[in-house]
Formats: C-alpha cells, structure tokens, sequence
C-alpha cells in the first residue's frame, strides 16, 4: 500500500481516544501506537527523544469536519439530490441518516470518491507543511 493510501485511511478512520496512528518522517512507515494488551506491541516511547524525533502524529477528522464535506458534497449534487441530502444532515443522526441515503440514492460511489479526495488533498497537505515531504 502506498504511503499516502495509508495515510488517507488513518486520517479518515483512526479516530480512536486509545489509539493514534504515527508517520516514522525518515523510513516513511506508518506505526500504530495503541496500548500493548491491544496491539500486543509495545507503545511507542515519546520520552525517547532520538525516537520521537523522527515521528509526527497524524491527524484524524474530527466529527465536525467530517460534517462539513458531507455538506460540501451535497451541495455539489444535483437539485434532486441535494435536497434530500441537506435534509437528513439537518435532521437526527446526521451520519447514519446521510450513509443510508446516500445507499438508497445510489450514489455511494461517487460520496466514497468525494471523501477519499477529501483526505488525499488533506493529507498532502500535511505531509509537505508539517512533515517536509514532496508527495509525488
């Protein structure tokens, strides 16, 4: 998997109070850092500074965040369509509402290609501001 594909999916679904994803900037590998009775690997040691040194947390998408492209995305569909999107993000239980009616209007596909450019853009973004990576 490339490094960016790795990225996109922890941005987008590491979002988790007991566990972070990690960049190592100098081997480009991606590293879980999770309690050990979970991963049955040791966490990662942010006391030793020669380690820490090489290593960036990467971010997630907040709720909040993740709201606004499902808003930018509906905007973005047609009348038809927009509506009925625009509604359920109005309503309650945004998420679960917006996933089952993006299902029910067949339009799955293209929401799954909207929020993987979504993140792909994002973390660019983050790897050539924060961490000094060209993405190629």
């Amino acid at each position: 998997m490339k490094l960016l594909d790795e990225l996109v999916d922890a941005f987008l679904y590491g979002n988790d109070n007991e566990m972070s994803y990690v960049l190592n900037r100098r081997t480009g590998e991606v590293l879980l850092d999770a309690p050990e009775a979970l991963t049955g690997e040791p966490e990662i040691d942010w006391d030793d500074e020669e380690v820490a040194a090489d290593l960036a947390m990467i971010p997630s998408v907040s709720s909040s965040e993740m709201y606004d492209v499902m808003v930018s995305f509906s905007k973005k569909q047609p009348d038809s369509i927009s509506i009925h999107l625009i509604n359920v993000l109005n309503g309650n239980k945004p998420f679960r509402f917006f996933k089952e009616k993006i299902n029910e209007l067949d339009i799955e596909n293209h929401w799954y290609e909207f929020e993987q450019n979504y993140a792909k853009r994002k973390m660019t973004e983050w790897l050539e501001e924060f961490c000094k990576i060209e993405v190629s």
